[in-house]
């Protein structure tokens, strides 16, 4: 049975797929987020993840993604400032790229991929 969540699911795929985000950028890259005060990093990382998890939710086939993000970066605190030092580090060492890349990389060598099956 055809859903229309299954429907636009499957169209943004097709869309990041013919046309995907550059990820090597010459505008805003993980550099400029390391000048923000850590406590802005910290919101920036937060959001993100959370974002990242929403998504994982609601494609009906990324469920693990979101419960590994649960146990793997929150805390009961809140977020787990170890996890935030570690993103920095890699943003670091790929300064040159799209932030939203590097923390959706760390992102899936901790808690899985989104690739198709």
């Amino acid at each position: 049975m055809i859903t229309l969540k299954g429907t636009i699911t499957k169209a943004v795929v097709a869309f990041g797929l013919t046309f995907p985000q550059a990820v090597l950028s010459d505008e805003f890259t993980a550099a400029d987020v390391l000048e923000w005060p850590t406590a802005s990093q910290d919101s920036y990382f937060d959001t993100s993840i959370g974002m990242i998890a929403i998504v994982a939710t609601q494609t009906g086939a990324h469920g693990h993604v979101a419960d590994c993000l649960n146990n793997w970066y929150w805390t009961k605190e809140g977020n787990d400032p170890e996890k935030n030092a570690l993103i920095r580090e890699v943003m670091g060492n790929l300064s040159g790229y799209d932030p939203q890349a590097v923390i959706l990389a760390v992102v899936e060598k901790h808690c899985g991929t989104f690739k198709p099956d």
